[in-house]
């Protein structure tokens, strides 16, 4: 599907003097630590924003990796934009990986940094960058927004803890991110790679939010948005916690799948910075 673009290979210590592309898509393929981080990109000279974007779960029936989910909207913005690929869908049969990673390297983390030094290349500050995402690629860019202080996040149904989601998708991840630790010991091991309030206890920062959600999808609001009302509330008086700001709507037919472009277009630009 993208063999028709520039695809940019470099090693991560090479990065920062990478000569990038503008007003014409193509891949950046960054090689670190024998892991292979994969992004969709568009830039613009004169962009005064950068739209970062997550993706979902995809078919494997349809499509491998990498997965660029809604890479065609790049026309509907004038802001430069990122999509990532989640390297965690290459260590075996998933489908849906959270950015999780290996027991020694948390993927999500790497991408932060790489998108960070793609930034400082395209003079772009972090006040200026929204993340995106719905369902798991909500999680995705709760966390990056995490990472890479003062930018925005806007989210659509997000899981904010991954071992809340449905069973059969959890263990998947877990048999192939961590293959000689039990449930149990990834369950204690990695909290802030499964709970997004665990990761902003860690960091000691909660972002800039906007979090749309359904609130006709029961098991969402039993299992990501009571536990991450009930974590923004425990959280230390010391937090540096930004806003957030919670937008629910009743669609019983659309359940947890996110709203649809046109609405989704009308929040991007109602959020971005």
């Amino acid at each position: 599907m993208f063999k028709d673009y520039t695809n940019i290979i470099v090693q991560y210590e090479e990065l920062y003097k990478s000569e990038f592309i503008y007003n014409k898509p193509f891949i950046l393929t960054v090689n670190w630590n024998n892991t292979k981080y994969e992004f969709f990109i568009n830039l613009k000279p004169n962009a005064s924003n950068l739209l970062v974007f997550g993706s979902g779960a995809y078919n494997p029936q349809k499509m491998k990796p990498p997965v660029f989910q809604r890479h065609s909207w790049i026309d509907h913005f004038e802001d430069s934009t990122i999509f990532y690929n989640d390297p965690t869908l290459y260590l075996g049969p998933i489908n849906l990986g959270w950015g999780h990673g290996t027991t020694d390297k948390f993927y999500l983390e790497d991408i932060a940094d790489i998108i960070q030094i793609v930034m400082d290349k395209i003079s772009i500050k972090s006040q200026q960058v929204l993340f995106y995402g719905s369902s798991g690629g909500g999680f995705m860019s709760l966390a990056l927004g995490g990472f890479i202080k003062g930018s925005k996040v806007l989210v659509n149904n997000p899981q904010t803890v991954v071992s809340n989601y449905y069973e059969s998708h959890v263990n998947r991840l877990f048999k192939f991110s961590h293959p000689q630790l039990n449930k149990g010991e990834i369950l204690k091991k990695f909290p802030e790679r499964l709970n997004i309030l665990e990761l902003y206890k860690k960091l000691n920062y909660v972002p800039d939010i906007y979090y749309l959600q359904n609130i006709a999808c029961g098991h969402d609001m039993k299992n990501h948005v009571t536990p991450f009302i009930s974590g923004l509330k425990s959280l230390n008086e010391t937090t540096n916690f930004k806003e957030v700001h919670f937008d629910f709507y009743f669609d019983k037919e659309l359940d947890h799948n996110p709203v649809d472009l046109e609405k989704t277009l009308y929040y991007i630009y109602k959020v971005k910075p």
